[in-house]
């Protein structure tokens, strides 16, 4: 028996970002359920009753989504642009133009108001959207990935400018790391989270305080535990938050060694974003790259998984992937995979990759050479 789901897409406030929206939510629903499942789903974009949709077909080979309804329920509502979902239901009953089309009841994985995402606003900020398709991703891939629902995930974004990619995880329940090199955007990122914890009356420590190594100083190393409620904080029941204000090529020694599962980063684009390495400012993405990626393969597990998002007019898919081998770390997704336009100077795409020794390498393997036959 075939299960078919319509995935009802939410609008997307960003323009540009909706004409790729389509294309994208159907690559994210191939891996995430594809990972989670362990096989890939048939895709494709619709359109019910006006609205823009994904249809998600799971036949009955190997295990049935039928058999935990709760946890494809959960893995459709975690997509990036879920609005809803709704279950195709073949009665004979039924309208004959048509099958009837059952709500389907979503558990709640969001635990923090929408404007913890939505209510910053700064040039350059990533489409909040994609940032959820990139933690999404990047949790798929990971040996822990139930770890995404139960708050258990440790996730890094090693370039977490004033926290687009913090605040998503803090929504989804985790307990998030960054690093920042710019002190303006530690310092804007720590006024903000402090005021909307207060304006919302979260339970809260706030402490920053020197981040030095071996006696010399990064920056500031921000600390933050927070909880809805008294009771909930003083049980314990609460989240951390830690950014590191220093370069990202400086986190591998800052952190415990394979100890993180899931790596999100928005790579320089050779725009208007770098990175310190040598003392100066380096805009080349690729040296970026270069002189972090040891650092990031030190912190992963070995079943953990990574997306980069990068320009594609700055950063070569080949030559990124050769990069990254170079520190242990394999490329999974192929070239334009994920490949949108933001803006003239800027034609993105993800990179996914998990360290080369991933006990599952070869299952998403085949995830990938199946999306390179799959047809809109």
């Amino acid at each position: 028996m075939t299960q078919v789901s319509l995935v009802l897409r939410a609008p997307s406030a960003n323009r540009v970002y909706a004409q790729a929206a389509g294309a994208l939510a159907r690559a994210e629903a191939h891996w995430v359920l594809g990972a989670h499942l362990g096989r890939s789903a048939a895709l494709r974009e619709r359109t019910v009753g006006g609205m823009d949709a994904l249809e998600v077909s799971l036949g009955a080979d190997g295990a049935s989504p039928e058999d935990d309804p709760e946890q494809l329920g959960r893995l459709l509502g975690s997509l990036s642009s879920t609005l809803g979902v709704l279950d195709v239901v073949e009665e004979p009953a039924a309208d004959p133009e048509g099958p009837l089309l059952r709500p389907r009841a979503l558990p709640g994985i969001l635990h923090h108001p929408a404007d913890l995402e939505t209510i910053l606003r700064y040039p350059g900020k990533t489409n909040e959207q994609f940032t959820a398709l990139l933690i999404s991703l990047a949790a798929a891939l990971s040996t822990r990935r139930a770890g995404l629902f139960d708050g258990t995930l440790t996730l890094l974004d090693p370039l977490c400018g004033r926290g687009t990619t913090l605040n998503r995880a803090l929504r989804l329940g985790l307990s998030p790391i960054g690093a920042e090199i710019d002190r303006k955007d530690v310092e804007a990122y720590r006024a903000f989270l402090g005021t909307w914890l207060k304006d919302h009356r979260y339970k809260h420590t706030l402490d920053s305080t020197r981040l030095t190594v071996r006696g010399e100083q990064l920056g500031t190393r921000l600390e933050v535990e927070l909880a809805p409620d008294k009771q909930s904080f003083r049980a314990g029941g609460g989240q951390r938050l830690t950014v590191l204000g220093c370069d990202t090529t400086r986190i591998g020694a800052l952190l415990p060694a394979a100890s993180v599962d899931a790596l999100v980063a928005d790579l320089p684009y050779g725009v208007q974003h770098g990175s310190r390495a040598g003392g100066t400012w380096q805009r080349s993405p690729l040296e970026v790259l270069r002189e972090a990626a040891p650092g990031w393969r030190r912190l992963l597990r070995d079943g953990a998984g990574v997306a980069l998002a990068v320009n594609r007019r700055t950063l070569d898919h080949e030559q990124a992937s050769a990069v990254l081998a170079e520190s242990g770390l394999r490329v999974l997704s192929a070239d334009g995979a994920f490949r949108h336009r933001v803006d003239q100077s800027i034609d993105r795409d993800v990179l996914l990759a998990v360290p080369a020794d991933h006990p599952r390498v070869e299952q998403l393997s085949a995830l990938a050479a199946d999306q390179e036959n799959q047809t809109p």
